[in-house]
């Protein structure tokens, strides 16, 4: 089976190579994704065969056999030997940086490439495929894919969040959780270094989700909702904690 390797900010990476709790997954193994999910649906209609292609490169995104090149430190289209290292480690960003013959100081420590999990064959114009090593996504599918994770990862973050307000206003309890606490157990759950940056990042996500989107929820303030049945009664809570 051949896979890809996107370039995505480290965090992005270590939340999906983290969130299999029973799968954690090593560097260099496949992000698969089921064939009912969005991000399945781009790599099958977004993939091609890069040596029917120009030779043209996007440093966003590697082929397997790309990536295969720069593990021996050959250039991506192959060639002699660019950079001594161990085939063995996974690429660092800056690794890639210097065999591409780029430099982004800015982004070496923030950014990684993730391994994904390409479709066994694709359909081309009623003629069927079989995916090698050779194949990679388009441009327009690069942006997609990052869409989509993207996306994912920011939905998981606000469903975190919720769930966190759910379960301190639970069990007839208050109970007091700080923000930054919040922020914690989700970096501490997907393996994702805790940086000031990051949360920072995070807290700004959550922010914007309340200010905008969060309005079309608030289904409490309609009347219809607000109606109290004959048959209810009010519960008070029976103790508070604060933190």
């Amino acid at each position: 089976m051949s896979n890809i390797y996107l370039r995505l900010p480290t965090s992005r990476c270590q939340f999906f190579r983290n969130r299999d709790p029973k799968h954690v997954l090593a560097k260099d193994e496949p992000l698969v994704f089921s064939v009912y999910t969005h991000e399945h649906f781009i790599l099958r209609h977004y993939i091609a065969n890069t040596t029917e292609q120009s030779r043209s490169l996007d440093p966003q995104c590697f082929s397997h056999q790309q990536w295969r090149n720069m593990m021996a430190g050959r250039h991506p289209n192959g060639g002699t030997s660019i950079l001594l290292r161990d085939n063995q480690n996974y690429l660092s960003f800056d690794e890639v940086q210097r065999i591409f013959g780029y430099r982004d100081y800015n982004k070496s420590e923030d950014m990684d490439y993730i391994c994904i999990r390409l479709p066994y064959e694709v359909e081309v114009v009623d003629v069927v495929k079989q995916v090698t090593s050779t194949w990679n996504l388009t441009k327009e599918g690069v942006w997609q894919l990052k869409a989509a994770l993207n996306n994912e990862f920011k939905r998981s973050l606000i469903e975190w969040a919720m769930s966190t307000f759910d379960y301190c206003i639970s069990n007839n309890r208050i109970i007091c959780r700080k923000h930054v606490a919040m922020l914690e157990r989700f970096l501490m759950r997907y393996g994702i270094d805790p940086t000031e940056q990051e949360k920072n990042n995070m807290r700004r996500v959550i922010d914007r989700w309340f200010a905008t989107e969060h309005k079309n929820f608030k289904a409490y303030s309609c009347a219809d909702m607000q109606f109290i049945d004959e048959s209810e009664h009010t519960v008070s809570f029976e103790r508070i904690e604060w933190e």
